[in-house]
């Protein structure tokens, strides 16, 4: 079979055809390796990466990220390169830069230079990507300049949304913050109040009782009608007592101060005992804790018995305070109503809003609070919070 002849043309096709995907492969890579490797970095190594990557995809030797702030001021980010030669290229910076521009500056150190604008999402500028070599060199064609342009604007997604995310995290910050002060300005304003009722109003209610008591017993017998009505009167007084005694409690337990979590949260479980629901203790942790720690925890037992009483329609609820490798358990469990996460209840809004400030505090607490709940299944809450034992009672 004879051979075909030689024919340059076609030779010399081939190998044009060869290079060109060569380059398409290599802008593909450059994209696509960078791409991946911005998604594991810091946001000064991913600046010094598309530098590192950019000078070696056009093989120019000097390269400076520049950044500028609201108030215009320019910022050098990254740099490579010789630090005297990079001096001109940091006063190169153009805000008004919109696409790649190529210029030669003969006799100059850096004789060829390429700046790549930043582009934010907006549209708008925010820094330039300068590159540059110290000898001469041809200017890339414009598939490489829109690589670059690409890669730029890559890096430019990254550093908006590391922005982003730190503004939210700072913003996050803030409202723990603004939040914390509030919990623990309405503590020691319900302090204030109950030590204020306790000795105004509570003295007063306790001081009213007593004197009628004093009155009854001194005064003769009474018909049947105004001894009845003497009767309900010291009934209503001795109500009002106990009702300002559990308005102060609260408030502000007492027993929460001198006996600790443990007695404070059974305590407030009689308003569920009184409300004809069982109360079963599983386990039972006497150790003081932190102040901050055993006021957090108690006002969110004390939410969970207030939303069971409520909306629940439970028969019993399973009561635990544990303390173990440092962390403080307590669980809140009724096999009441439960609901599904989401749905519209009577009353959702405060309801969910009680569980968000529930969850507020044990974050605030460096723990956290879950809620587990099914329709007809009742309702499981268990907070967790790191903490050290002071002590415990006997």
């Amino acid at each position: 079979m004879p051979t075909p002849p030689h024919d340059p043309a076609s030779a010399l096709a081939i190998r044009t055809q060869y290079r060109q995907a060569q380059s398409r492969a290599a802008r593909l890579r450059l994209l696509v390796d960078t791409g991946q490797e911005l998604t594991q970095l810091s946001p000064h190594a991913k600046r010094q990466r598309v530098l590192t990557r950019a000078c070696g995809f056009l093989a120019m030797d000097h390269a400076v990220l520049l950044e500028w702030d609201a108030a215009g001021e320019v910022h050098s980010r990254a740099s490579l390169g010789n630090s005297e030669r990079l001096q001109s290229l940091a006063r190169s910076a153009d805000r008004a830069l919109r696409a790649p521009h190529w210029q030669e500056n003969p006799g100059a150190p850096l004789p060829s230079e390429l700046r790549v604008p930043l582009r934010g999402g907006d549209g708008t500028s925010f820094g330039a990507l300068v590159l540059a070599n110290s000898v001469s060199i041809s200017a890339p064609d414009n598939e490489d300049l829109e690589s670059l342009q690409l890669l730029a604007t890559l890096l430019a997604a990254h550093l908006e949304n590391q922005q982003l995310l730190d503004t939210l995290v700072a913003r996050d910050r803030t409202l723990s913050e603004l939040v914390d002060r509030l919990f623990r300005a309405q503590e020691d304003e319900r302090k204030r109040v109950a030590y204020d009722l306790h000795d105004g109003l509570a003295q007063t209610l306790a001081g009213l009782h007593q004197r009628l008591q004093g009155f009854a017993g001194r005064c003769p017998p009474l018909p049947g009608a105004l001894d009845g009505d003497l009767q309900d009167i010291l009934a209503l007084a001795q109500h009002c007592v106990g009702e300002g005694r559990q308005l102060i409690g609260g408030l502000r337990p007492t027993v929460l101060d001198d006996f600790g979590l443990l007695k404070a949260v059974d305590k407030e479980a009689d308003r569920l005992r009184d409300a004809g629901i069982q109360v079963l203790w599983h386990e039972r942790c006497a150790a003081r804790l932190p102040s901050q720690t055993e006021i957090g925890l108690f006002r969110i037992a004390q939410e969970a018995i207030n939303n069971i009483l409520k909306h629940a329609q439970a028969s019993q609820v399973q009561l635990a305070l544990e303390l173990h490798a440092g962390q403080a358990w307590l669980r809140v469990e009724d096999n009441g109503l439960g609901f599904a996460r989401g749905q519209t209840l009577d009353h959702a809004d405060t309801q969910h809003l009680g569980l968000a400030a529930m969850q507020e505090r044990a974050s605030l607490l460096g723990g956290r609070l879950t809620c587990t709940s099914r329709p007809t299944a009742g309702t499981r809450l268990l907070a967790c919070v790191p903490c050290t034992a002071q002590g415990a009672l006997g």
